[in-house]
């Protein structure tokens, strides 16, 4: 009676073991195929952004050249009637009669003036008259006054003037000196000149004179390079 127990548990773990590995094989497969059908989907429906960009464009027949209407058929001039055989319209002409009516009527309101509102009547020249002769005489003697004419005499040239530069004006003749060397440094000439102003002594250092606008702008430049300020000052 044991064997039998012991046969009967043993063939019921086995029968149960088979089973749960036939179960896992079923939903193993049965997986894989859920998996290869949704890849599928996936793979083959059209995704919604990129069929729009993998989408080609309609194709879309554009006219023939030869069929195309000129853009140009308003600048075309219409052709006339004359062309089919009917004679152009002609404008009407207004009749002669009109202007000869507007001449009579001018005439009688000119009838009816008084006599010094009238137009003086200008007499044409008879041929009898002789032509006023052209004084040929003033004209052959212009020419010989025009000789006598001197020319105009040249402007008179400006009178010459200096220029100096002031490159300063010191109460202290040694600040005078000092800037007066380092002017004379530079290769320029240069003196100091004492004047009273409201009764105070100033002593002016000028360098120069200068004959032309060209020198003294040069020794401006050189004086400006070596932070030397100066003023123009024009003595005749």
């Amino acid at each position: 009676m044991a064997t039998r127990r012991k046969n009967t548990r043993s063939s019921k773990s086995s029968s149960g073991g088979g089973s749960t590995l036939f179960g896992v094989i079923i939903g193993l497969i049965l997986g894989l195929a859920a998996a290869a059908l949704v890849a599928f989907y996936i793979t083959k429906a059209p995704m919604p952004f990129n069929d729009k960009a993998s989408r080609a464009a309609p194709n879309v027949l554009l006219p023939e050249v030869r069929d195309a209407p000129d853009p140009n058929i308003g600048l075309y001039p219409r052709p006339s009637s004359s062309a089919n055989g009917q004679p152009d319209s002609l404008s009407p002409v207004a009749p002669a009669g009109g202007t000869r009516r507007d001449e009579d009527v001018l005439g009688e309101l000119i009838a009816t003036l008084p006599e010094a509102a009238k137009p003086p009547v200008v007499a044409a020249p008879s041929a009898s008259q002789p032509a006023a002769s052209a004084p040929t005489a003033t004209n052959n003697s212009e020419p010989k006054q025009l000789a006598m004419i001197p020319p105009p005499a040249p402007p008179k040239a400006a009178a010459s003037q200096r220029y100096f530069l002031q490159a300063g004006a010191f109460r202290s003749a040694n600040d005078a000196d000092a800037t007066k060397a380092r002017i004379l440094m530079l290769g320029l000439p240069a003196e100091v000149q004492i004047a009273e102003v409201n009764g105070t002594t100033l002593n002016r250092v000028r360098v120069g004179p200068f004959n032309g606008l060209d020198a003294m702008n040069q020794a401006r430049i050189t004086l400006g390079n070596e932070q030397i300020a100066t003023s123009v000052v024009r003595q005749p």
